[in-house]
């Protein structure tokens, strides 16, 4: 699914780029009354600034245990997690008492530090030409530093922990601007995640 072409933050006004673990769009049923957080996209980074994650974080508790039951959690450094589950979708949920959230498929824990890969832009739309741009090239299937590219969007502090590649890719009809990109998971994550696949992965 492609995030939301014209997505600025709520928070600081700058481009959302919808990476996993980094961004998360908040709706009004999310947000805890009094949490400084207007409905929208926002960086995870500015809700960590602003100091409200935690007041987040509760507010949607109890929509996770509603809507994703199958679930086992932890406690890691004074931060209660847990990590829900679908067997139907095929995709894990990460809740975190900080305000941390992840949604992160099945397939993405094989190896650890588990990967994800996210279509950013359609090719042809001025969000992707401001990416491409910011790339410095338009040819496809050359990788580039996601650092680098969020560098060039004056973003580079609300990502401080991505790590991974950008590129544009062609596939039939398809030519898309791509992040593939390291997921912001702990090793006791992983290990859960890995009990928790159903038999043959």
């Amino acid at each position: 699914m492609i995030h939301d072409a014209g997505s600025r933050c709520t928070l600081c006004d700058r481009l959302v780029l919808g990476l996993a673990g980094h961004d998360w769009t908040a709706l009004p049923w999310m947000i805890a009354a009094g949490s400084g957080v207007p409905p929208g996209p926002c960086h995870v980074r500015c809700l960590e600034e602003l100091g409200c994650g935690w007041a987040w974080a509760g507010a949607v508790e109890n929509y996770h245990r509603i809507r994703w039951p199958f679930w086992l959690g932890g406690v890691e450094g004074g931060v209660r997690w847990r990590l829900h589950g679908s067997r139907s979708a095929r995709r894990f949920h990460l809740w975190r008492s900080d305000g941390l959230l992840i949604s992160f498929p099945y397939a993405s824990t094989a190896a650890h530090p588990g990967r994800i890969r996210t279509e950013l832009a359609e090719v042809g739309t001025a969000h992707a030409a401001a990416l491409l741009t910011a790339m410095g090239t338009d040819e496809p299937a050359i990788a580039v530093p996601l650092t680098s590219m969020t560098t060039a969007l004056g973003v580079a502090d609300r990502y401080p922990r991505v790590a991974g590649t950008v590129t544009r890719d062609r596939a039939g009809a398809a030519d898309l601007v791509t992040a593939r990109h390291r997921l912001t998971l702990t090793p006791a994550v992983v290990r859960t995640a890995r009990r928790m696949l159903p038999s043959g992965g």
